[in-house]
């Protein structure tokens, strides 16, 4: 059968857990499966069918029906319990209403006879490829619109903020002023005096929050440097971890290209990173920074234009972040923290996503909970 390239490549990116309890025929069709497909997974029964789908997550499953153990009808079963919505192609010998009714029941995507027809085989399997690229792009669509919409609310904060960090600084030079001119009239070491000290190491952090402030606002820009960037990235963190007794270990390819990046910006990113995961680790644990490049195509499920870009990663081992915060935790002042004296809680990692899409990129989070958290980073790699 001819297949178009896009069909082709795509196959290559999925894995196929194919169940079968004849060992001939498991050989037989194992390599006609294995081909075209990136990865091939092979049991010889239902309980090692549905054992090797929770260890490698395949994309597809081909199974047979009547097999020893547990048959292919129940292996569907307990897989679709975890994953409803898992393609799965039905093999057997079997005509009779019985087993088309329960596969119809569970909701199996495609049932071929035996003996059976390579052609109807691949058939099926090119209709699952279908319906898993579709609902890819779909997928990619609907995280498009979030990301204009994002990018729509982001303009409305930032004209928001904007002004706010324009007067509140001014605000906060006037009382700099009087306070400067209030201490002047007083001696230094008298109560009052001392008040006086304290408003102004207020002051100090007030100045930081306003600095936040500027860059929500996008009215904060520095100087853009084109380089190496991960040195910087691991400067940045080494300072933030600093006597703490988190262990940080990294890996990254020397020859990575260069981007255009702003190393304040930077390292606030990747400083506030590292400060979160040490939250999510308060009796000790580990950091591991990675680093790569990837080429970024129309198949891939990212809302990133075409190019390259350096893949970076930041995994911590702490306590991980709860399914139903997840999506809220780049949301400006979100935080899982009671509220506190601390100031700026909530904002860094809305900083940390103003500042990389700034810089052309996007950041993402992935975690299971009890097993820590990974951000994604990606920055475009100069002159693409």
């Amino acid at each position: 059968m001819n297949i178009n390239r896009q069909d082709q490549n795509y196959l290559k990116e999925l894995k196929v857990l194919y169940v079968e309890d004849d060992e001939d025929t498991r050989k037989q069709f194992s390599e006609f499966l294995g081909r075209p497909v990136g990865t091939l997974i092979t049991a010889a029964n239902g309980v090692e069918g549905l054992d090797a789908f929770i260890r490698h997550s395949p994309d597809i499953v081909v199974t047979d029906i009547l097999m020893p153990q547990m048959d292919g009808l129940t292996m569907s079963v307990k897989i679709r319990d975890i994953s409803p919505t898992v393609p799965i192609i039905a093999v057997t010998a079997f005509e009779q209403t019985d087993y088309l009714m329960r596969a119809i029941n569970i909701g199996i995507d495609k049932y071929v006879t035996k003996p059976v027809n390579s052609y109807l085989l691949f058939e099926g399997l090119l209709e699952c490829t279908h319906r898993l690229r579709a609902e890819q792009q779909l997928k990619l669509q609907h995280q498009r619109e979030i990301n204009e919409e994002w990018a729509k609310h982001n303009e409305t904060v930032a004209i928001l903020a904007g002004g706010i960090a324009h007067d509140y600084n001014n605000l906060m030079q006037a009382i700099i002023g009087y306070v400067s001119l209030a201490k002047m009239k007083l001696e230094p070491g008298t109560p009052s005096c001392n008040y006086l000290d304290k408003v102004e190491q207020c002051t100090d952090e007030v100045a930081k929050l306003g600095q936040m402030l500027r860059i929500l606002g996008h009215d904060y820009y520095e100087e853009m440097q084109y380089g190496f960037v991960m040195p910087y990235i691991l400067a940045a963190i080494q300072n933030a971890l600093a006597n703490t007794s988190i262990v940080l270990s990294f890996k990254y390819p020397e020859d990575l290209p260069e981007i255009n990046f702003c190393e304040q910006h930077i390292n606030l990113v990747f400083s506030s990173l590292a400060t979160n995961a040490l939250d999510a680790m308060p009796d000790g644990g580990s950091l591991h920074l990675a680093a790569g490049v990837i080429e970024i195509t129309e198949n891939d499920n990212l809302p990133l234009g075409r190019g390259k870009y350096i893949h970076i990663m930041l995994s911590d081992s702490g306590v991980g972040i709860a399914t139903e915060v997840l999506p809220k935790i780049f949301d400006p002042y979100f935080s899982t923290k009671e509220r506190s004296s601390q100031r700026g809680m909530g904002m860094r990692l809305a900083l940390c996503r103003t500042v990389i899409m700034k810089h052309g990129g996007i950041i993402t989070a992935e975690s299971t909970p009890g097993n820590g958290a990974t951000f994604n980073i990606w920055l475009p790699v100069a002159g693409n």
